[in-house]
């Protein structure tokens, strides 16, 4: 089998996928229907925007068994960072308080949060929680990755719980633990908004589990020209090699956390392409030449 090759990315970075290069010569050079156009189409894979849980159960049924642990993790991880940064005491003892009792003027708590989540200089010293880099949106949308490479990242170790459950869905065969697999939180604050684009492969699918949502149930997801909101603590499926594009409401209580939109996502491989898993089972990247600084898409 001839190795697995190098994929450079629009942004320069790098990353080495687990598939022969005259597949993914082939793959590249292929047409694409209008709303599907990633960068590598394989042949052969049904093509539809949105997927039944019930084509994933063991990778379903694991997350959303202990969704309602992982959101109180992400919570406090969420009011860790907001009080260091704010110095103020965390988010969630105002909320219990109140917003109407908290201490400053609703314009500048907001503006507080927006300028602590909104920072472009966080660091790994600082925050695990890293700005969206791909020039895809306006509002605020960080990540804490939490897998990638083949393998969990250190900045994972901030939320054991959640990269605990990543690990186990990585066993299942269901969820894609090679190259371009990947596993991260996506922070949004409502008034976010990504434009229209497409991911790098038909190969895999996308699972968002909503871990913290304004309300039980929040609309802003498109895939495909078809809307469908999230529900909390119940995954959701999707092709990102379909064009799509999130917009979410507007900010409403002016409140870093009571405005959060978090989803953990996690990479799936698409159900027919049973090829592909069966040659990344054989290779095995060297992780160490990869420079892929992982920039998630939602």
């Amino acid at each position: 089998m001839a190795p697995s090759s190098v994929i450079r990315y629009a942004d320069g970075d790098e990353e080495e996928w687990p598939i022969q290069a005259d597949l993914l010569r082939a793959a590249s050079a292929r047409p694409r229907p209008s709303l599907q156009r990633p960068s590598y189409f394989f042949e052969g894979l049904r093509a539809q925007a949105f997927w039944p849980r019930e084509s994933f159960p063991k990778v379903v049924a694991l997350l959303e068994a202990c969704a309602s642990e992982l959101s109180e993790e992400v919570q406090s991880l969420l009011e860790d960072a907001l009080s260091s940064e704010s110095g103020e005491e965390p988010p969630r003892t105002k909320r219990r308080r109140g917003i109407e009792g908290a201490e400053g003027r609703p314009d500048d708590r907001l503006e507080r949060n927006k300028n602590i989540c909104s920072r472009t200089e966080v660091t790994p010293r600082s925050s695990p929680w890293q700005p969206q880099g791909e020039g895809l949106h306006e509002g605020v949308w960080l990540k804490l990755e939490l897998w990638a490479r083949g393998g969990p990242l250190a900045s994972g170790k901030a939320a054991p719980k959640t990269r605990a459950a990543v690990a186990a869905c990585m066993s299942t065969g269901e969820a894609m633990a090679v190259p371009p697999g990947r596993a991260a939180l996506s922070y949004m604050m409502c008034g976010a908004h990504v434009k229209p684009h497409c991911g790098p492969t038909n190969h895999r699918l996308r699972l968002h589990l909503p871990l913290l949502l304004p309300s039980p149930q929040m609309t802003g997801l498109t895939v495909a020209g078809e809307a469908r909101a999230w529900d909390l603590h119940r995954c959701l499926i999707f092709d990102d090699s379909f064009e799509h594009e999130v917009q979410l409401p507007p900010l409403s209580r002016e409140d870093a956390l009571s405005d959060a939109r978090v989803v953990l996502l996690l990479d799936l491989w698409h159900p027919d392409a049973g090829f592909l898993r069966e040659q990344a089972t054989q290779a095995v990247p060297e992780r160490e030449k990869c420079s892929r600084k992982h920039a998630y898409t939602v």
